[in-house]
């Protein structure tokens, strides 16, 4: 054991000799060094976390923003040391912790992104893996969504592995502790998390299912909130971000469609119920002059046209897909659900989704959504049935884009509704 000590401090003396300007190689040598020993013994691992100096040497480098960008190599290296430190070892996870914890968490999701916050991550995994309550629930998930959220502004293509191990511990088998955790984080970490979690859902990954008490979370906060959806952004309290309603309609969206999840909602009718009145209420709306508050449908070629007035951005909006996420959700919901058929009828549901049966770039999609919708709702019920048979053929619904086009005449003609 004393020869392992001995050992260790060589190293770190011989490195605390160095310049990281003027001795980058040797430096870089010292470390590769120390990380190969640290795999080798406990001891040496304690050694380490004990030492004074290295402490230092971490702040100067591992830990300083300059470094990561200046002297990257030796700033990977130096993380990755300290990465091995805490492996299977309690007590040094312990003082890695208690000394560094704070700088670790915040230098997780730091700019610029890449391979050290990876390494950074997989420290904290190590520690919280633990189960000894050095890094709570909170700070651990908190430190990963704004990293996923610094990910997404930047387009940072690199695999944080360590990011997915973490979040996936936490939707795949923490759920509860999720839930509790979800509640005390800020509008723009819940809208991260959920940003997260629909996104594995889309992606259908194979690395374990969302716990069914999260998602029904979901589906509870979804029926909380939906109504600030229709309210004007800029008056609502900061708990009810719209940005938060629209990713919890995904999700549910994604969820009801899949074969892994589609029984989670199946007999929670008041989701149902809350989905297709909040359907009601914003097609009620698109009828308004002023469209009740929210953006005018874009059913026009020259609208969509990279010569059109209206601002590119608007893919980016609360309002983008709202349409076609509450249809979705409802022909979910309707498939092979003699319940929620039955709550079709008495709300009257059917003449909304009649209304969505027309194209909108701001709601790709809608139409065909809308179609599945009718067609669940009708099969094997005779009452939906009936409705849609005493409906009254009174010509062709008004349409800019098959104007434009001229569809009506049997022929691809492009016109120019302006002359």
């Amino acid at each position: 054991m004393a020869h392992v000590h001995e050992e260790t401090n060589g190293l770190i003396n011989r490195l605390l000799c160095l310049n990281p300007t003027e001795n980058a190689d040797e430096i870089q040598e010292v470390l590769k060094g120390l990380r190969l020993l640290l795999t080798q013994s406990a001891e040496s691992q304690e050694t380490l976390a004990r030492n004074e100096g290295f402490t230092k040497f971490l702040n100067a480098v591992a830990f300083n923003p300059q470094m990561r960008t200046e002297q990257r190599i030796i700033h990977n290296l130096s993380l990755q040391v300290l990465a091995n430190s805490v492996v299977n070892n309690e007590v040094t996870q312990s003082i890695t912790w208690t000394q560094h914890g704070t700088k670790i968490s915040e230098q997780a999701y730091a700019s610029p992104l890449g391979s050290s916050n990876n390494v950074l991550l997989m420290i904290m995994y190590n520690i919280y893996l633990n189960g000894r309550g050095l890094i709570s629930d909170l700070v651990a998930l908190q430190t990963c969504l704004r990293l996923w959220h610094n990910i997404n502004e930047a387009q940072c293509p690199y695999n944080f592995e360590y990011l997915h191990f973490f979040l996936e511990h936490f939707i795949g088998k923490n759920g509860r502790g999720c839930v509790a955790c979800y509640q005390k984080l800020e509008t723009e970490d819940r809208v991260s998390f959920l940003d997260y979690v629909a996104h594995y859902l889309r992606e259908n990954s194979p690395n374990g299912e969302v716990t069914l008490f999260l998602l029904q979370h979901f589906a509870k906060e979804f029926r909380l909130k939906s109504d600030c959806l229709l309210r004007e952004t800029l008056k609502l309290k900061h708990e009810l971000h719209p940005r938060e309603v629209h990713t919890l309609l995904q999700i549910i969206a994604s969820a009801s469609g899949s074969e892994k999840y589609a029984n989670v909602y199946s007999t929670d009718h008041s989701l149902f119920i809350n989905v297709s009145s909040l359907l009601r209420c914003v097609v009620a709306a698109g009828k308004e002059p002023d469209g009740g508050g929210l953006d005018k449908p874009m059913t026009k070629l020259e609208e969509v046209a990279l010569t059109s007035g209206i601002d590119a951005s608007y893919e980016k909006k609360v309002s983008y897909e709202l349409k076609t996420l509450l249809v979705r959700c409802t022909a979910n919901l309707l498939y092979d659900n003699k319940e929620n058929k039955g709550y079709c009828l008495d709300t009257q549901l059917l003449p909304a989704l009649l209304e969505c049966t027309v194209m909108d770039a701001r709601n790709p999609l809608m139409r065909e959504w809308s179609i599945l919708a009718i067609r669940n709702a009708c099969i094997n019920c005779p009452e939906a049935q009936q409705v849609i048979a005493g409906l009254t053929m009174q010509g062709s619904a008004p349409n800019d884009i098959l104007t434009e086009l001229n569809l009506d005449m049997g022929a691809l003609r492009i016109s120019d509704n302006r002359q």
